[in-house]
Formats: structure tokens, C-alpha cells, sequence
């Protein structure tokens, strides 16, 4: 199937299109200059056409739980959060330069002092997250983002949920708990620590553990 055809950055005030970053099932992501402060930024647009109420939502809850849990140094930071002037949702998010660890991992090999290096810091974020009542609920190498100064970060908390124990709305397989994967999906905290299991496992043999 080929993919569709990425829409177009949105003109948001105080801040200047650079090129696109990512393509995703619900959003694209666009490089940004932001003019005051002077710095580059990642801005998520949700798609037009996946403007559903309940979408919006889901995004305007990813905004606030990501804001809450901005000051963490391995979660990626959102700025600010606004609806665009052709009425498309959007947020502000701190730009992490390097590759994402899923398309690293593609490329090399992890050590195994690097994957634990990688494990502590993520570990740090998801149990912040947990403290706050919030399951990220998509721990996988794609959603943790690498900095200009080499520190790993968590983003994407789209389908996240607060709260403990509930219902799974979305998932990952190759790094998916079985509970999550059961009828009827469940998930709790002990499945994103699976779930960050599975991709420091992915990272060490460059496969999920799925894969035979």
C-alpha cells in the first residue's frame, strides 16, 4: 500500500516551516523555527482528516499529560499547545536532532553498557509517568528520541491514560505485553515496564522478542 502524501505545514505565528520530520497513522511532524525564543522546534499536526472529537481529544490529553511531565530530563519537553489557523491542532515539542533508537538499531548494534545506560534513564521517565497516575502504554525504540547531546527521551504519549489499571485503546505489538494483547486488552504499569523490557531487548539483538 503507499503511503499518503504528508499534508502541509500550518502558518503558525512566531514560528517559521523548515521541512517535515515524520508521518504518522494521526499527525504529521514538521521542523519549525521559533523566532523568540530563537530555537528549532518539533511541531505535531493532527490530519485533517483524522479530526474525529474524540482524536482531538486524545490529543489535547497527549498536550497535557506531556506538559505535566515536561520537566522529567529523559520525556520529551512540550512548549505550548494551539489550534492552527485552518483549524488543525498542534503542539510545540522540543526538537531532538538525532535518530530515533528504532532506526539506529536498524543500523548497529547496542552495547550492552549503552543499553543499560538507555534502560536507567527511560526506566526514570516511565516511573515519573507511573508516580503521576499516567501508563504510556507505546514504550517501543521509535518513541524514544534522541537529543543534540545524546540523552534519550520518551514522547508520544497519544494513547497514554490516567489513572491505573483500564482498558488498552492502542498498542505495538512486537513490544506489547500479553495482557494487552488478550480479549479483553488490559493494561497496568507492569506493562510498559514489559514493554521497556522488550525494546532494551530489541536494542541488544536487534529484533523484538517476538521474532524468530
Amino acid at each position: 500500500m503507499s503511503r499518503r502524501p504528508p499534508s502541509s505545514p500550518p502558518s503558525i505565528p512566531g514560528f517559521d516551516s523548515i521541512r517535515l520530520l515524520g508521518s504518522g497513522g494521526f499527525a504529521d511532524v514538521f521542523l519549525y523555527q521559533q523566532q523568540h525564543p530563537r530555537r528549532q522546534v518539533a511541531v505535531k499536526v493532527l490530519l485533517k482528516e483524522r479530526m474525529a472529537t474524540s482524536t482531538v481529544a486524545s490529543f489535547t490529553e497527549e498536550a497535557n499529560l506531556m506538559a505535566q511531565l515536561a520537566t522529567h530530563p529523559s520525556i520529551v519537553a512540550v512548549y505550548q499547545a494551539g489550534v492552527s489557523g485552518d483549524g488543525r491542532p498542534y503542539l510545540v515539542m522540543e526538537f531532538c536532532a538525532k535518530p530515533n533508537l528504532q532506526a539506529r538499531h536498524r543500523r548497529e548494534r547496542f552495547s550492552e553498557a549503552e543499553t543499560l545506560r538507555v534502560g536507567i534513564q527511560i526506566a526514570g521517565a516511565v516511573e515519573a509517568a507511573h508516580r503521576a497516575g499516567i501508563l504510556h502504554r507505546d514504550i517501543k525504540p521509535a518513541n524514544i528520541l534522541v537529543t543534540e547531546y545524546g540523552r534519550p527521551s520518551l514522547t508520544d504519549f497519544g494513547i497514554s491514560t490516567v489513572g491505573g489499571a483500564g482498558e488498552s485503546l492502542g498498542m505495538s505489538i512486537p513490544w506489547s505485553p500479553p495482557e494487552v494483547l488478550a480479549d479483553p486488552a488490559q493494561s497496568s504499569p507492569a506493562s510498559d515496564v514489559y514493554s521497556l523490557a522488550a525494546t532494551l531487548y530489541t536494542l541488544l539483538t536487534n529484533r523484538s522478542p517476538f521474532e524468530i
